[in-house]
This record gives structure tokens, C-alpha cells and sequence, in this order.
């Protein structure tokens, strides 16, 4: 008995910590591990992030990533409950990470 009631007390520590962790995101964020893979063909892809769904890779003239452009879907789906529609929603959410103003081109990770 006395093992359940220390495991009881650990999940509830854990529940805890796992609650308080959340508010550390910020609104409109999600708890994501992110999702990235390289192949030696290809290179590297990125497909989802903290900040959301990665829309576009920027690469230089040697066709190394040097950043990303995504859409938060978190803040997405707090426009659209708003009343945004969903074009209008979908421009609102979108950012951006890296120097891509400096890309040669920009690839969609899934297509390229």
C-alpha cells in the first residue's frame, strides 16, 4: 500500500509540473516535438515546429537551409473562433524564422 500512496504523490508532482509547464508556452503555441528528417539526396526538411506547421524552407546559393516560414496553428484556430475567416485567419498566423528575406529560393518541404 505504501508504494501506491508514493506513486499517488509522484503523479501528482508530475501533474503539477507538467500544468505549470504549459503556461510557459504562451498563447496560441502547442506543445510539439518537432518534426525534421535530412536525407543526403535532399537535405534537411523541416515539417513542424513549436511555432507551428512549416509551409517553406528558404535556402542560399549552396542550397543550405537558412530559414523557415510556417503558420501557427494555435493562433489560427483562435482567429477562425474569433470570427476570422479562414483565408483571413491563415495570413494572420503565418510567420517566419531565419533570413529568408535573403533566400535564393524557397522550397516547399513536402513537395521538393
Amino acid at each position: 500500500m505504501a508504494f501506491f500512496s508514493s506513486a499517488i504523490n509522484i503523479l501528482q508532482t508530475l501533474v503539477v509540473a507538467i500544468g505549470a509547464g504549459l503556461e510557459d508556452l504562451g498563447k496560441g503555441l502547442r506543445s510539439q516535438v518537432g518534426t525534421m528528417y535530412a536525407t543526403k539526396e535532399k537535405g534537411v526538411r523541416y515539417l513542424e515546429m513549436a511555432e507551428g506547421y512549416v509551409t517553406g524552407i528558404a535556402l542560399d546559393e549552396n542550397n543550405e537551409v537558412i530559414g523557415y516560414q510556417f503558420v501557427s496553428l494555435g493562433k489560427m484556430t483562435d482567429f477562425i473562433k474569433k470570427g476570422d475567416d479562414p483565408t483571413t485567419a491563415y495570413e494572420k498566423a503565418k510567420g517566419q524564422y531565419g533570413r529568408v528575406a535573403d533566400a535564393v529560393k524557397i522550397i516547399d518541404p513536402r513537395q521538393e
